[in-house]
């Protein structure tokens, strides 16, 4: 699985960082939608979107928000 980066604040250091999220593996997501009949699509849009994972600070750990 590979990394994105981009500018962000954390809210936890209170600092603008660069965060750390990770790329979706879009060929394992499909298999598991073929073999679970579709129903592993609503997780792979979750994903897809930033949803579910997302980008984190990689000092603390912690959630992030664009800054504007």
């Amino acid at each position: 699985m590979s990394t994105k980066h981009r500018g962000m604040y954390c809210i936890r250091c209170q600092k603008e960082i660069l965060a750390v999220g990770s790329r979706p593996n879009h060929v394992l997501h499909l298999l598991l939608t073929i073999a679970t009949a579709g129903f592993w699509a609503i997780v792979w849009v979750l994903v897809a979107l930033g949803k579910i994972g997302g980008y984190r600070c990689p000092s603390c750990g912690g959630s992030v928000r664009p800054t504007w």
